[in-house]
């Protein structure tokens, strides 16, 4: 059985696998999936799991523009978590893979 700390962040991971999500946009989609198997989490835990996700290599933080280039990848900041945004990295794309058939 995982961990609570590896499950959240593979929901992370899965919550940003196809596009660049806000922080609080993580935090609904990962508490949703986190409620459907009767697991209570608050922001913080979250937080910490795509802090995680960043730190091991899966996730990266931007700033997205409407102007070109529209994302560019900065380094993660808490203090700057409203104004960044999340995608996966190579390494988080295979983790996603190897995970969709447990996550359906």
């Amino acid at each position: 059985m995982k961990s609570l700390t590896q499950l959240l962040k593979e929901y992370v991971v899965r919550a940003i696998s196809d596009d660049y999500w806000e922080f609080d946009w993580i935090v609904a989609d990962v508490t949703g999936w986190a409620v459907e198997r009767d697991i209570a989490v608050d922001r913080q835990r979250i937080l910490k799991a795509l802090e995680d996700a960043i730190s091991e290599g899966y996730t990266q933080a931007y700033v997205l523009s409407g102007r070109p280039p529209y994302s560019t990848p900065v380094d993660y900041s808490p203090a700057h978590l409203d104004d960044l945004w999340f995608y996966v990295t190579p390494k988080g794309k295979q983790l996603a893979r190897q995970l969709q058939e447990e996550w359906r």
